[in-house]
Parts: C-alpha cells; sequence; structure tokens
C-alpha cells in the first residue's frame, strides 16, 4: 500500500515563523524518538509536517543546523527554568518547609527543578542527553550548549556564602554537583516503575547537604 503523505496547507506571507517552528517540533519528536542523530532525513521532517523536503533549506541550511537549533532550544529552556526556580522560588524542602529565600535555597529550588524537568519533559530530557549524536571536530565543543546549563550551576554556586566566586574550584565544584544530581534522575527514569518523585527531591536534599554542607 503507497504511503498517505499529508500535504499541510501552505502558509500565508509573514507565516514563515510558524512553519520553521512546525519543522523545529517535528525534527525534536523524530530525534527524540529514534535516539539517533544519524537517523533524521530531512525527508522525514519534511513528511512529519506536511510539506516538501526542499522547503525546510528555507530555515535551515542542512540537517546540522537544522539539530543545532534543535538542540540548543531544548537546553535554553531547562537553562531558563532552572534561573526561574533560583531568582523565583523556595522550595518546600524536607529540611524546612519555610525557609527564607537564601542562595543555598535558590540552589536547592534549582535542583528541585531539574528533577522535576525530567519527569515532566522526558521526550526534551533524552533529547538533550540521550541522543546517539554525530561526532564534530573538538574545536566545537566550547559552543555546544550543553555549557549554558553548567553556567547556571556555577552562577548558583558562586553566589553561595563564602566568595565562592573567587577560587578556582566553582567551575570543577559546579559541575561535580550537576554530575551526580544528573545521575541520580537518570537511574531513576531508567528504572522500570514509577518515579517516586518525593523520593527523588529527598535524594537530590541529600546530595546538596553532602556537596555544599556548612
Amino acid at each position: 500500500m503507497a504511503e498517505t503523505f499529508k500535504r499541510r496547507a501552505p502558509s500565508q506571507w509573514g507565516e514563515g515563523g510558524a512553519l520553521k517552528e512546525e519543522i523545529l517540533a517535528a525534527a525534536a519528536r523524530l530525534l527524540a524518538e529514534s535516539g539517533r542523530e544519524e537517523a533524521l532525513s530531512l525527508r522525514a521532517v519534511a513528511r512529519e509536517v506536511g510539506i516538501a523536503a526542499p522547503s525546510i533549506y528555507l530555515h535551515f541550511k542542512d540537517r546540522s543546523d537544522l539539530v543545532a537549533t534543535v538542540t540548543r532550544r531544548a537546553y535554553e529552556k531547562l537553562v531558563a527554568e532552572l534561573r526561574e526556580a533560583r531568582d523565583g522560588g523556595t522550595p518546600h524542602t524536607t529540611h524546612s518547609p519555610h525557609a527564607p529565600h537564601t542562595p543555598r535555597t535558590a540552589l536547592r529550588a534549582m535542583a528541585h527543578r531539574y528533577c522535576t524537568f525530567a519527569l515532566e519533559n522526558p521526550r526534551r530530557f533524552r533529547l538533550m542527553f540521550g541522543v546517539e549524536r554525530i561526532v564534530g571536530p573538538r574545536e566545537d565543543s566550547p559552543r555546544h550548549p550543553v555549557w549554558l546549563v553548567l553556567g547556571a550551576w556555577e552562577e548558583a554556586l558562586a553566589a553561595l556564602p563564602g566568595d565562592r566566586s573567587g577560587q578556582v574550584g566553582t567551575g570543577q565544584d559546579a559541575l561535580l554537583l550537576w554530575s551526580a544530581l544528573h545521575g541520580i534522575v537518570t537511574i531513576a527514569m531508567a528504572l522500570p516503575y514509577e518515579v517516586d518523585r518525593r523520593g527523588l527531591i529527598q535524594r537530590a536534599d541529600d546530595l546538596l547537604d553532602r556537596i555544599v554542607a556548612g
């Protein structure tokens, strides 16, 4: 049986931005489903959106440009939510449910949001951390948006009492903290049963108490 093709209604003048968003959303879905960047084709993305493949080139240079944009969007969304948690809310922790907003509670709020972000957005989380990527030149590594997330943790640690901003180890501390938290979240999501959200948050609290004690 021939494969049916659902053609998207042509964009009206000024609607190119909407089509670009549809292309990005379709690419993100396909990447998360396949788990392999190499498996993504522009033809498949176009079919998902309901357009001809050449239309994608009106918005993206090539597949690499499309994947890079999808990836950066996902990381920027996570960083925005981490900073919102840091700046806006006080987490209801098991230690002090009504603690005032301080650099420590801000860091705890970020950790809590990292956990809930992963649980609430499993496909986006997989898109960022679980897709098998095409290996590029090493000199491109500093431009990868993963470093935006590390920067958010560095900012939060630098704000802690004791003027850590001048310490050489701040960046390394941030990497160790994030790596440990990410490991806790990833293990919890890999288990073959529903994640205990309260238990996950408690483990995040315990981690922070150990790493940034005192």
